[in-house]
C-alpha cells in the first residue's frame, strides 16, 4: 500500500510533455499558437498538413481500408512525399488526426516551424510502421 501512494504521487508529479493541438479554420494551432495549415478532403478521410500560409506539404494522412469495407482492419497512413517516406500503422486506427500530429511533434518528426528531421523519422518509422520488415515482433 505504502508503495502505491509513493507510485501515485510520482505519477501526479511528472511533467506531462503532450502537445495541445487544435485543428481550426484550416489553422493546425499548438496551444495557442499557429503551427500549420491544414485541408481535409474525401470527407475528412484525408488530412493535408502544410507549413504555415503556404502551399508546403508536410505530411498526407489519410484512412487506409485496405480495400475492404471492414473497419477492423482499417489504420492510418503517413506520407512525407518529400522524404519518399510512408508509415502505415493499424495502431492508429481509431485515433484522430490532432492525435497523429501530437504525437509527430511529441517524437520531434515536426517542429513548430515545419522542418522534418529525417533520422526522427525514421526511428518513427521503426516504431508504428506495421509493414517495416526491421520491426520487431512482440
Amino acid at each position: 500500500m505504502k508503495h502505491l501512494i509513493y507510485l501515485m504521487i510520482l505519477l501526479l508529479t511528472v511533467p506531462t510533455t503532450a502537445q495541445e493541438i487544435k485543428l481550426k479554420d484550416a489553422i493546425v494551432y499548438s496551444g495557442d499558437t499557429a503551427a500549420f495549415s491544414f485541408a481535409k478532403k474525401s470527407m475528412n478521410n484525408e488530412l493535408y498538413v502544410y507549413k504555415l500560409n503556404t502551399k508546403e506539404e508536410l505530411v498526407h494522412l489519410l484512412i487506409d481500408t485496405n480495400g475492404t469495407e471492414i473497419k477492423q482492419d482499417d489504420g492510418k497512413k503517413l506520407i512525407f512525399i518529400q522524404q519518399k517516406v510512408s508509415i502505415q500503422s493499424k495502431n492508429f486506427r481509431t485515433r484522430k488526426w490532432d492525435f497523429l500530429i501530437a504525437l509527430l511533434l511529441e517524437e520531434k518528426v515536426i517542429d513548430l516551424k515545419g522542418n522534418i528531421n529525417l533520422d526522427n523519422l525514421n526511428r518513427f518509422k521503426a516504431k508504428y510502421d506495421d509493414n517495416d520488415v526491421n520491426k520487431i515482433m512482440r
